[in-house]
């Protein structure tokens, strides 16, 4: 179990967390939801490391292979789609493979060598996604991963995302009441959880 303990944060005046206890079950999808401003983001960045809370603590996250999709892109701008899937491989000869295959199931494949800035909104959220899924990660983390993509090619995506994610644990930021039923996980909407 991953687990956040009586979390406090608090960005200056701004407090955005004053008691946030949250548990994600293992090798299950869980969707976060809640309105603009609730600290779904900052919940991310607690659990990433890239925030420390001022108070509470965080178990479970330590050692783990973490793979995540922001809300920005961050795609390599000047190389190609396939080459932003590569990046994160150790050994790209091996995962080649893989990585071509994934971006012919995300209806990439024939994208493939065009440079990413060359890239629709759709497509830099779907070379993203298979960036993130080319990885051998125990948790992932995805922040509004289906933001922007074409309405007919999204459900396709998302069913791609849900046979590679099986049996593994999943946290997943999202508005769409839709998207978090899809993955069949629990739901959580911070907004409602007591905090103090």
């Amino acid at each position: 179990m991953l687990e956040l303990r009586h979390i406090y944060k608090s960005f200056g005046e701004k407090i955005v967390f004053t008691n946030l206890n949250l548990d994600f079950p293992e090798g299950k999808f869980t969707a976060v939801m809640g309105p603009s401003g609730c600290g779904k983001t900052t919940l991310i960045n607690l659990i990433l490391g890239i925030l420390t809370p001022e108070h509470g603590e965080i178990v479970g996250f330590g050692g783990r292979k973490v793979a995540a999709v922001f809300q920005e892109d961050r795609l390599l701008e000047h190389k190609s789609g396939l080459e932003n899937v590569l990046f994160v491989l150790r050994d790209e000869a091996k995962g080649r493979d893989v990585a071509e295959k994934l971006l012919e199931r995300a209806e990439l494949a024939q994208d493939a060598h065009k440079k990413a800035k060359e890239y629709s909104g759709g497509m830099r959220r779907r070379l993203a996604l298979c960036r993130a899924l080319v990885t051998d990660f125990d948790l992932l983390i995805l922040d509004e991963p289906f933001k922007g993509m074409d309405a007919a090619l999204k459900p396709r995506i998302m069913e791609m995302v849900k046979e590679k994610c099986a049996g593994k644990t999943v946290l997943l930021i999202t508005h769409d009441r839709d998207e978090a039923d899809f993955f069949d996980g629990d739901v959580v909407d911070i907004s409602n959880l007591p905090m103090r």
